[in-house]
């Protein structure tokens, strides 16, 4: 398509939004080439909205209640075997939904040397944290030195910990998933890259190269997704998204009810609605291209399983430890003994 389906935004525009507003040249090429409906759907995830400015009652700075699991000011240590690095407040383009819009907003700057130590120390104080994930802001959008001085420490640690690494950067910015980059992967192995990926149209060639660039590294991928309304809310796209990505090699990891971050209303799902779509797509997708159907319970709750409370309603009677009576996939109640 010759015509742009995107465009520029002036300084005085931006100012009205607290999250920042940048687009990728990668991502403005997808916009453009995509189907109208797609490109929408795109544009969407990218572009400030008036809607940004309402906060619902519900709605807070930090949905998941990290700062309640907060080290340091990078280092947050929620569940037992396991922390999460805060690398930077930067990202290579800034999601209208992002949960995390109080950092972002802050751009918090990319995690240095005495920090980094910090969090090397009380990992080290604590032998239970066998993996740490790797995000921000986007991990990668610090340069290529600062990244690989991050994923070096962090391997200095021990020779077990799973570096799971968060990124946008396959979808915005595929063009530093170079061989230096990929040298590096594979030298802090063990390492997944987990990235965010939303919808099909986001899987442009440049994109499908970087991921599949991994892949033939030996670099495993695990991908994660959002459930947002007006852009993937419906059957047909994510059942398209989640076996395209199985097809490449790369497992679907979790689909995110999406979090109540302040000035995000207009991309929820209503809960109803999203069990009902989920239960629909769920059943086109096989145990490989199924990811995991969670929210984040407020207040740091950690997640919670979704279909818990689409299977709870199919079960037609328990006893104790010794089976249960359940409705099967073909309408029959079945009964099922141990």
């Amino acid at each position: 398509m010759s015509e742009k389906n995107w465009r520029e935004f002036s300084a005085a525009e931006t100012a009205d939004f607290v999250q920042p507003v940048l687009i990728s040249s990668a991502f403005k090429k997808l916009i453009e080439e995509a189907e109208p409906e797609d490109a929408r759907a795109l544009r969407l995830q990218v572009e400030p909205s008036v809607n940004e400015k309402t906060a619902c009652p519900y709605e807070t700075s930090d949905p998941l209640g990290e700062q309640k699991y907060c080290i340091t000011p990078y280092l947050v240590h929620q569940y037992e075997n396991r922390v999460l690095l805060i690398t930077t407040g930067k990202c290579l383009s800034y999601c209208r939904y992002c949960f995390r819009r109080g950092l972002t907003a802050r751009s918090q700057n990319y995690i240095g040397g005495k920090e980094l130590k910090e969090v090397k120390d009380y990992i080290k104080q604590n032998p239970q944290v066998t993996e740490i994930l790797v995000s921000g802001g986007d991990p990668l959008s610090g340069g290529f030195e600062k990244l690989e001085k991050v994923l070096k420490e962090l391997r200095s640690i021990k020779k077990d910990l799973l570096i799971r690494l968060c990124t946008r950067a396959p979808i915005f910015a595929p063009e530093l998933f170079t061989e230096k980059l990929l040298h590096l992967l594979r030298q802090v192995r063990p390492l997944w890259l987990i990235p965010h990926i939303n919808h099909p149209a986001e899987l442009g060639k440049e994109q499908k190269m970087a991921l599949s660039s991994c892949i033939e590294a030996g670099i495993p991928i695990q991908s994660q997704t959002v459930l947002l309304k007006g852009i993937n809310d419906n059957e047909k796209t994510l059942v398209k998204l989640f076996h395209s990505l199985a097809c490449m090699g790369i497992k679907p990891g979790y689909l995110f009810q999406l979090d109540p971050a302040a000035g995000t209303s207009h991309f929820r799902v209503q809960l109803k609605e999203a069990l009902e779509l989920w239960e629909r797509a769920e059943s086109k997708l096989s145990g490989l291209s199924r990811p995991k159907f969670v929210a984040d319970l407020p207040g740091g709750g950690g997640k919670f399983p979704l279909s818990a409370l689409i299977y709870s309603k199919k079960i037609i009677e328990q006893k104790d430890d010794f089976g249960f009576t359940a409705l099967g996939i073909d309408g029959v109640i079945h009964k099922y003994t141990y």
